[in-house]
C-alpha cells in the first residue's frame, strides 16, 4: 500500500511537470541597499497577486502571451508600475530589482530615511501580508537596541514578556501564558530545550533564549494565531527565529564593543563578524556570521522563608553572586539557485553559553537557632548545535511549489571544568557549607522573628528590606565549622531529527491549496548526580582555611539603604574551595559519603530518558475572494507517541528497592483553523481567526518514576503520569492594523482562549489493598479560560516641522486575565476526604504588560529610550492563598544610541537597566518579600564597520 502511494505521487508529479511550460511566468528578487525585501506586494493588471518571500524572491504564474502590467508596493517606498511582454511558455526573470535607486528598473527612493527605517519597513511588510496574526522585528532593529540575546530582543514585541536570570532575559511568554505553552522555533522547527535552573522551569519544554546571540537572527516572527502549516503546540503563540540563509550581494561587516557592569565592577566585551558573497554568476550565495560576548556580572540577593501558619521568618539569607558569562555563536547559510524554479539551501548553527557562577551566602536559621555560610562555584554550559538542508521546486507553469527540508538540532547542558593549580579540575558545581549554633536577639517573646506587617503585640518588626539579623552573642569565622561538601552536576541532553515536505498548488489567480507533512523524533535525557560529603569528626573552620576579604562591591544591597557589614563574614577563597575537593583531602578527612545517583532511592526519581515521535499532516486553502477579502482555512493533525524510562522506588522497613520502569502512551491532536482578512483600505487590515492549538505535558510530568512510601502516617505514592492529555485551547482572535505610509503601524485586538485539560499537580486518595493512600501526580483539570486585549502604535512624527520631524514613538499595552478550575482534597472535621473545586489564575500570567519607547532618528543619528513593564504574576501555588508565591511587578528602562558617519562606519552606545530595577518574589502579600535581587546598570560603547 505504501509503495503504491509513493508511485502514484511520483506519477502525479511527472504529469504535472510534463505541462510545465504551457503558460508564461514572471520572477525576480526585490532588495534595497540593506538587503532583501520580504513581504512586498506584486500585483498584475488582471488581478493576480503575490508577495515576496523572506529572501525577497517572488514568482507569478499563469500568464497568457502578450503585454501586462506589474505593480510593486512596499511600505516606505513609492509604488512602481512596470510594463512587460510575456511569451507563451517562457519565464521572464526580472533579476534583482533595486529599491531606493535611480535606474530604469529601480523603485523610487524610500519615503522616510533613518538608521532603523529600512529594517522596520521589512518587518511591517511581513506583518501586513502574513496570513497569520503576527508581529515581526528585523535584524537591524535588534542590532540597534541594547539587547544581546534572543529573549531580550523579543521583549520589545507587543504582548511578549520575559523571565530574567541574574538580570538577563532567559524565557519568553506570549500574552501572559505559561512559558511552556509557547513554542520557540528555529526556522520553523521547534528548538530543543535544556534544563532550567529555577524550580519553575526545570523539566519543562521552555527554551532558554540566553544561549542564542541576537546577532544570529535575521527576523523574529511572533505568531499569535497560527496557520495549519505551523507547528500546533502553541497555545500562547510561536516565536520563530529565522537565521540568515543568503547574501543579497558581497558584504563584510565587523563590530566591536566594550563596557562595564556596575554590580560586578568589571568589564564587558563583544564582537561580531558577518561575511557574505555570491559566486558562479550569482547562482551560489554564502553567508557566515560569528559573534562573541563576554560579560562580568553580579547580583545582590536577599531571600526569606516563612512559616505558613503565622508568617514568622524561618530563615533569612544574604547572597552575594559574581560571575562571568560567555556566549559565542556561528551560523552559516548557503543557497544555490539552479534557475528561477529550483533552489537548494543549507543553514547551520552552533552556539555555546557558559556561566561561571560564584557565590558567598549567609543564612540566618531562626527556626533551628543556627547560622551557616556557604561558598560555591561552578561553570554551567549549554550548547546548541544543528543544521538543515532543503530545497524548493516549481512546476506546472510555476503553479506548483514543492518544498522539502531535513533538519537536526540538539542541546547539551553540562558542567564545565574549573581548573586551579593543584586542584581536581573536575566538571562539577562545588559547594562547601560551614555552620555554627547561634541565637538571635531580634525576636518576639515566643522566640520568633517577624516583619512589621506580621508582628505580634509588643514586638517591633521592620520591612523586608530593612530587616537585619542580630546575634544574641558574637560569632566569628573561628566558630564556623565545615559541615558538608557537595559536588553537583546538572546534565541534560535533547536531540530532534525532522523530515518535512510541503506542496502548494495555485488552482487559479485567486485560490491556492497547500498540503504537507512532518515527522520528528526526539530523544531526551535528564538526571542530576550529586556527591555529598558530611563531616563526621573534623573541626576545620573558616579561619583555619584562611579567608579572603568580603567584597562588598560598593556596599551589599545598597539599594535598600541597610548596612549588613556587621553580619557578613569573610569567606574562604575559590582556590581553597577547590582544594577541599582534591582526592587527598576527601580521603584524609572524616566524611560520610552519599552518592546521589540513579542507584540512590532519594535521587533515582530525577533520572529518566524518553523518546517522542510526532507525525503531523495538514491541508489548507488560501482564497482571495476579491481585492478586499482573503480567507485561509484548513486543519492540522499531529500524532504523538511517547516512551519514557525511569525508576520505581519502594520504601521498606529496612531499605528501599529501585526497579527500572518503562511507560508508553500516544495521543492525537486535530486542529482546525480559519483566518479571515478584510482590507477596507490598502493599508488597513481587519483580521479574525479561530484556531485550535495545544501544549504537550512537561517532560518532568511524563517521567514514569514512582515513589512508594507505605511507612508514613498516611501511606503515599508520588509519580509522573504518562497518560496525561495535552492541554487544548480554542482560540478566538480579532485584530485591526493600520499601516502608515511613513513606516509605522497602529493596532488593536481582542483574544479569548477556552482551555481544556490544563495540567496541574494533584493530590487524591485511593484505597489500595484496603489501606487509604495519598496519591500525588500531575492531572488534567476541569476547565479554564484566558482573555484580554492589546493595543499598540509605532509612529514617526514626520509631520512635525524641521528638527522635530525626527521624533517617533513606539508603545503597546496588553491586558490579560485567566481562570483555571483546580480540584483539591481536604479533610473535614470528621476525618472524611472532601473534593473541592477552586478557581486559580494561570501561573506566570501577568495582567498588565506594556512597552514604551521615545526615539529620535535622522540619516545620521538614532537615540532611543525604551521601557518594559511586566505586572505581578502567580509563580507557585503552595498551601492556602495567603501563602502563594508571586512574581512582583517589574519595570526596566534602557537607552541606546547610534551615529552613522557614512555608509561604512557607525558608533553605538547602550545602557541597560537605567533605573536599577530589581527582581522581586513575594509571599501572598507584596510587602512580604521572599526574594529581592539587584543588578545595577551595565553599558557598552562600540563601533560597526562595513568593509565592503
Amino acid at each position: 500500500m505504501k509503495k503504491n502511494y509513493v508511485l502514484n505521487m511520483l506519477f502525479f508529479l511527472f504529469m504535472l511537470t510534463a505541462h510545465a511550460q504551457e503558460r508564461g511566468s514572471v520572477s525576480g528578487i526585490l532588495k534595497d541597499s540593506n538587503g532583501h525585501l520580504p513581504g512586498a506586494t506584486i500585483r498584475t493588471s488582471d488581478g493576480k497577486t503575490t508577495t515576496s518571500a523572506l529572501d525577497g524572491s517572488f514568482n507569478l504564474a499563469g500568464f497568457t502571451a502578450g503585454e501586462c502590467e506589474l505593480s510593486f508596493s512596499y511600505i516606505g517606498y513609492s509604488p512602481l508600475v512596470k510594463k512587460l511582454y510575456i511569451q507563451e511558455g517562457k519565464t521572464v526573470d526580472l533579476g534583482v530589482i533595486q529599491l531606493g535607486g535611480s535606474g530604469e528598473n529601480e523603485i523610487e527612493q524610500v519615503v522616510v530615511q533613518g538608521a532603523l527605517a529600512n529594517s522596520q519597513a521589512k518587518a511591517l511588510n511581513i506583518q501586513k501580508t502574513s496570513s497569520a496574526i503576527m508581529n515581526v522585528i528585523a535584524s537591524d532593529v535588534i542590532g540597534k537596541l541594547p539587547d544581546r540575546n534572543a529573549a531580550e530582543a523579543v521583549q520589545r514585541i507587543q504582548g511578549v514578556s520575559i523571565e530574567r536570570d541574574h538580570g538577563e532575559g532567559r524565557y519568553a511568554s506570549v500574552r501572559g501564558t505559561p512559558m511552556q505553552w509557547n513554542s520557540t522555533l528555529i526556522n520553523g522547527n521547534r528548538m530543543p530545550t535544556s534544563e532550567g535552573t529555577s524550580d519553575n522551569t526545570s523539566g519543562t519544554r521552555s527554551s532558554p533564549l540566553d544561549i542564542f546571540p541576537s546577532e544570529m537572527i535575521e527576523f523574529v516572527q511572533v505568531a499569535k494565531a497560527i496557520t495549519p502549516d505551523m507547528e500546533g503546540d502553541a497555545i500562547g503563540g510561536s516565536i520563530n527565529f529565522l537565521t540568515r540563509t543568503s547574501a543579497p550581494s558581497r558584504i563584510m561587516k565587523v563590530s566591536a564593543g566594550g563596557g562595564y557592569n556596575g554590580q560586578a565592577e568589571k568589564g564587558i566585551y563583544s564582537g561580531s563578524l558577518l561575511y557574505g558573497d555570491r559566486f558562479l554568476n550569482n547562482k551560489l550565495s554564502l553567508i557566515i556570521g560569528g559573534s562573541y560576548w563576554k560579560r562580568n556580572w553580579g547580583t545582590d540577593n536577599i531571600e526569606a522563608r516563612y512559616n505558613f501558619d503565622d508568617f514568622s521568618i524561618q530563615d533569612y539569607e544574604l547572597r552575594d553572586y559574581k560571575g562571568v558569562r560567555t556566549t559565542y555563536g556561528v551560523n552559516v547559510g548557503m543557497e544555490y539557485n539552479f534557475n528561477p524554479a529550483h533552489r537548494l539551501f543549507f543553514r547551520g548553527i552552533l552556539t555555546d553559553f557558559q556561566d561561571r557562577e560564584t557565590a558567598l551566602e549567609h543564612t540566618f536559621l531562626y527556626g533551628e537557632e543556627s547560622f551557616s555560610q556557604r561558598r560555591r562555584e561552578g561553570i554551567t554550559g549549554i550548547g546548541l548545535f544543528g543544521g538543515e538542508i532543503g530545497a524548493s521546486h516549481r512546476f506546472v507553469e510555476d503553479k506548483l511549489l514543492l518544498s522539502w527540508k531535513l533538519s537536526s538540532y540538539e542541546t547539551d547542558m553540562k558542567n564545565r571544568k574549573v581548573d586551579y593549580a593543584g586542584g581536581p579540575g573536575n566538571d562539577t558545581y562545588k559547594m562547601a557549607t560551614f555552620k555554627t549554633d547561634a541565637q538571635y536577639s531580634n525576636v518576639a517573646s515566643n522566640g520568633k522573628a517577624y516583619l512589621d506587617m506580621d508582628a505580634p503585640n509588643g514586638y517591633t518588626g521592620s520591612t523586608f528590606q530593612k530587616f537585619q539579623p542580630v546575634f544574641a552573642s558574637p560569632i566569628s569565622t573561628d566558630d564556623l565549622t565545615l559541615n558538608q561538601l557537595i559536588a553537583l552536576q546538572t546534565p541534560s541532553f535533547e536531540r530532534d531529527k525532522i523530515a518535512e515536505a510541503d506542496l502548494r498548488y495555485q488552482l487559479n489567480p485567486d485560490l491556492a491549496v497547500k498540503v504537507g507533512g512532518k515527522y520528528k523524533t526526539k530523544f531526551l535525557r535528564r538526571g542530576s548526580p550529586m556527591d555529598i560529603y558530611i563531616n563526621t569528626g573534623g573541626n576545620t573552620t573558616v579561619a583555619d582555611l584562611g579567608t579572603t576579604p568580603y567584597n562588598f562591591n560598593g556596599g551589599f544591597m545598597r539599594e535598600t539603604g541597610t548596612d549588613y557589614s556587621n553580619v557578613l563574614f569573610d569567606g574562604i577563597s575559590l582556590e581553597q574551595l577547590d582544594q577541599l575537593f582534591t582526592e587527598q583531602a576527601l580521603t584524609e578527612g572524616k566524611y560520610y559519603h552519599l552518592a546521589r545517583n540513579q542507584d540512590d532511592p532519594d535521587t533515582a526519581p530525577s533520572f529518566y530518558n524518553g523518546n517522542e515521535d510526532v507525525w503531523a499532516g495538514y491541508a489548507m486553502a488560501e482564497w482571495r475572494v476579491d481585492d478586499k477579502f482573503d480567507i485561509v482555512g484548513g486543519a492540522r493533525y499531529e500524532h504523538t507517541a511517547l516512551k519514557y524510562n525511569g525508576y520505581e522506588v519502594k520504601a521498606t522497613a529496612d531499605d528501599a528497592t529501585i526497579t527500572p520502569i518503562t511507560n508508553k502512551s500516544s495521543f492525537g491532536s486535530f486542529l482546525p483553523m480559519l483566518h479571515v482578512k478584510y482590507k477596507p483600505l490598502e493599508n488597513f487590515n481587519i483580521r479574525g481567526a479561530y484556531t485550535r492549538t495545544f501544549a504537550r505535558a512537561n517532560f518532568s510530568d511524563l517521567n514514569p518514576t514512582e515513589r512508594i512510601n507505605p511507612l508514613s502516617t498516611v501511606p503515599s505514592i508520588s509519580r509522573g503520569n504518562i497518560h496525561l492529555k495535552p492541554t487544548f485551547a480554542n482560540n478566538f482572535d480579532l485584530m485591526a492594523e493600520y499601516f502608515f505610509d511613513n513606516i509605522g503601524v497602529a493596532s488593536a485586538g481582542l483574544f479569548y482562549k477556552k482551555l481544556e485539560n490544563v495540567i496541574y499537580s494533584a493530590q487524591s486518595f485511593q484505597a489500595i489493598d484496603g489501606v487509604m493512600h495519598r496519591i500525588t501526580q500531575p492531572e488534567n483539570s476541569e476547565n479554564g479560560w484566558l482573555a484580554g486585549f492589546e493595543v499598540g502604535i509605532s509612529r514617526r512624527l514626520s509631520f512635525l516641522p524641521g528638527f522635530w520631524s525626527g521624533l517617533g514613538v513606539d508603545a503597546n499595552y496588553t491586558f490579560t486575565d485567566s481562570k483555571m478550575e483546580v480540584p483539591r482534597y481536604e479533610e473535614d472535621q470528621d476525618g472524611n476526604i472532601q473534593r473541592l473545586v477552586t478557581e486559580e489564575v494561570l501561573p506566570n500570567q501577568s495582567k498588565h504588560l506594556f512597552n514604551t519607547a521615545v526615539f529620535y532618528e535622522n540619516n545620521k543619528l538614532m537615540i532611543r529610550l525604551a521601557g518594559n513593564y511586566r505586572g505581578a504574576a502567580l509563580a507557585l501555588v503552595q498551601g492556602n492563598v495567603e501563602n502563594y508565591r508571586w512574581y512582583g511587578k517589574n519595570f526596566t528602562m534602557d537607552l541606546s544610541a547610534n551615529y552613522r558617519f557614512n555608509n561604512k562606519l557607525s558608533v553605538f552606545a547602550e545602557i541597560n537597566n537605567l533605573t536599577n530595577e530589581g527582581l522581586r518574589y513575594y509571599h501572598g502579600d507584596a510587602r512580604r518579600l521572599e526574594q529581592l535581587e539587584h543588578y545595577s546598570q551595565r553599558g557598552m560603547i562600540g563601533i560597526n564597520y562595513q568593509i565592503f
